[in-house]
């Protein structure tokens, strides 16, 4: 049985050491992360394909596609709540290579297949919860109602489906609740909130 102790200690020393570093190549502008969330990535093009109904109208069939598109995520990417003081954007592509990813990216990718799909209205949200924390995931209309999705959690598709308010109001992530928003962005807009 091999064990990946001593690897991961070191690869996380050499991260650590070598952070600044990463961090600084690892910088984005507003216009390459809004690109991320755009659904313009081939990678995630071709997945949403395989959750299409043919033909596919979005009025009709998206809710059913996004519902795959959100089960697959959950089940196909393994989320890791890393603290390695990294910045990093992973695209579609690289996220489907190693099948795993943080919140942020997970939301990014999330919002990408729901773009893909024909959402315009996906957005990311980047909230500070009441332990002062952050987390992503993604929000949208469907047929009227506020939908958030939340990746990281093994959550049924309509869990946080209904009002804005509601839906703001019952959101928790390990028992911690939204305390405020800090950035919310798509592939046509970028909106940070200040205090």
């Amino acid at each position: 049985m091999v064990s990946y102790e001593n690897e991961y200690k070191l690869a996380k020393f050499l991260l650590e050491k070598y952070s600044e570093t990463i961090n600084e190549r690892e910088q984005r502008t507003i216009g390459e992360i809004k690109e991320l969330a755009s659904g313009n990535d081939l990678s995630i093009q071709a997945l949403v394909e395989e959750f299409k109904e043919k033909p596919y109208n979005f009025e009709e069939n998206y809710e059913n596609a996004l519902k795959k598109v959100f089960d697959f995520v959950k089940k196909e990417i393994t989320f890791v709540d890393s603290d390695l003081g990294l910045n990093y954007w992973m695209n579609g592509k690289e996220i489907l290579e190693i099948k795993i990813a943080d919140d942020e990216d997970l939301a990014v990718f999330l919002c990408a297949c729901m773009k893909a799909l024909g959402d315009e209205k996906a957005e990311v949200i980047i909230a500070e919860l009441d332990n002062l924390r952050t987390h992503s995931f993604v929000i949208t209309e469907l047929n009227g109602e506020f939908l958030l999705l939340d990746p990281t959690q093994e959550m049924e598709f309509e869990k946080y489906r209904g009002t804005k308010i509601e839906v703001i109001k019952n959101y928790e992530y390990q028992k911690q609740k939204i305390k405020r928003f800090l950035y919310r962005f798509n592939s046509t807009k970028y909106e940070q909130f200040l205090e």
